[in-house]
C-alpha cells in the first residue's frame, strides 16, 4: 500500500556540525546573536544510544526515532556523511538512491551516478516509497522527513554527530547496520591512529598559537570551544579565543579582537573570501592574523558532514597552522 506525505515545512540547519550545544549566557562584549542552530557537543551524551528489551536491540537518535539493531540492505540516505561512510567500509551496495546536493558527494565519480530522490532540502516521499527501502538514514536537515517515516512505521533515524568521537560511533554503527563490522572497526581505528600521531607532533614540539572559526562577517561571531569547530582547534593544539565564552556563537568586539590578537582566522559557512573576512572589522588588520594574512576560509561541507573523512581535512588544517607557526 502505498503511503502519502503532505508539504513539510523546510528545515534548514546550515551549521548541523559546526554549531555548538546551547551553553547560554552573555558573549564577549556584546551578547549572543542569532546564529547557527545548536547541534553540537554535549557533555556526557552520545547522539546515538543502543538499548534491549522484549522485540530485541534496538538503536534511538536524539530525536527519538528508533530501529532494529541488524543488517539492512535498501537503504535511502538523506545524509552526506552517511553516504561518504558507507562508501568508506565498502557497504555502498546498501545504498538505493540519495538526494541531490550542492555540493560533490565524495566519492563524486560513484556518487553522481545513484538514483535521487529529490532536491536534500526537500526529499520526494513519493519516491523514497516506491523505492520499498528497508531503512532511511537522515540528516538534522531532513529530521522532520524522518520522523514522519519512523511515524509511519518506516526503519528511519537520523544520522548525526555531537563531536569527533561520535563520528567514529557512528561509522561503527553504520558498520553493524550493513554487515561491515570489520571493516568499520579498521576504518576507525586508523582514523584513530591519524588522530594519535598529531597529539604525538604536539607533544613534542607544541603549536603556541591562538586563533577562531569565523562563521559570520557582520558581525564578526565565532565557535565557542562547546562546539566541533572548538575541538577542532583543540586537535590541532591551538588556542581558541572563542573557547571560553558563554554563548555556542558569540559576538567578537574590536576591543576584544585586539586584546586576543590572533595568530590566524579560520572561515566557514557564510565567509567565502579572506579579503571579506579582512574588512569586516577595522581590528582585524591589526591583529597577528590580520598583519601576516593568516586568514584562511574552509570549505563549510568538509566539516557540516559526519564523516571519518573529517581527518583528513583535519590533517591538512594541521599542515595550514604548522606553516603560520614557522612565519613567526
Amino acid at each position: 500500500m502505498r503511503r502519502t506525505f503532505g508539504l513539510w515545512p523546510l528545515v534548514l540547519i546550515l551549521a548541523g556540525l559546526l554549531s555548538g550545544c546551547t551553553r547560554q549566557g552573555k558573549a564577549a562584549e556584546g551578547g549572543e546573536a542569532a546564529g547557527p542552530e545548536p547541534e553540537q557537543e554535549r557533555a556526557g551524551e552520545l547522539y546515538w544510544t543502543e538499548s534491549s528489551g522484549p522485540e530485541g536491540e534496538r538503536i534511538t537518535d536524539r530525536l527519538g526515532n528508533s530501529i532494529p539493531l541488524g543488517r539492512y540492505r535498501r537503504i535511502v540516505v538523506l545524509s552526506a556523511g552517511a553516504v561518504e561512510t558507507l562508501y568508506l567500509i565498502g557497504a555502498q551496495e546498501a545504498i538505493l538512491a540519495i538526494p541531490q546536493y550542492r555540493e560533490p558527494v565524495w566519492p563524486e565519480e560513484q556518487t553522481v551516478l545513484l538514483p535521487t530522490v529529490g532536491s536534500q532540502a526537500r526529499p520526494n516521499r513519493e519516491v523514497i516509497v516506491s523505492l520499498e527501502p528497508d531503512l532511511i538514514i537522515g540528516n538534522t536537515m531532513t529530521g522532520s522527513v524522518v520522523e514522519e517515516f519512523s511515524r509511519r512505521r518506516y526503519p528511519a533515524i537520523v544520522h548525526g554527530a555531537y563531536n569527533m568521537e561520535d563520528i567514529f560511533n557512528s561509522a561503527l554503527l553504520m558498520g553493524r547496520l550493513t554487515g561491515r563490522e570489520e571493516e568499520s572497526q579498521s576504518l576507525v581505528a586508523e582514523k584513530r591512529a591519524k588522530l594519535a600521531a598529531i597529539r604525538a607532533e604536539l607533544g613534542e614540539q607544541p603549536l603556541r598559537l591562538k586563533g577562531a572559526f569565523l562563521y559570520a562577517a557582520n558581525p564578526i561571531m565565532a565557535f565557542s570551544g562547546a562546539t566541533l569547530a572548538g575541538e577542532i582547534l583543540r586537535i590541532l593544539g591551538t588556542t581558541n579565543i572563542a573557547e571560553d565564552l558563554d554563548a555556542a556563537q558569540p559576538i567578537l568586539s574590536p576591543e576584544y579582537l585586539l586584546a586576543s590578537n590572533p595568530d590566524f582566522l579560520f572561515g566557514a559557512l557564510s565567509l567565502t573570501d579572506p579579503a571579506e573576512v579582512l574588512a569586516a572589522d577595522p581590528a582585524i588588520p591589526q591583529t597577528r592574523a590580520g598583519r601576516k594574512m593568516h586568514i584562511r576560509i574552509v570549505p563549510s561541507a568538509l566539516f557540516l558532514r559526519s564523516s571519518p573523512r573529517m581527518v583528513e581535512n583535519l590533517l591538512e588544517l594541521f599542515e595550514e597552522v604548522k606553516s603560520f607557526s614557522s612565519e613567526e
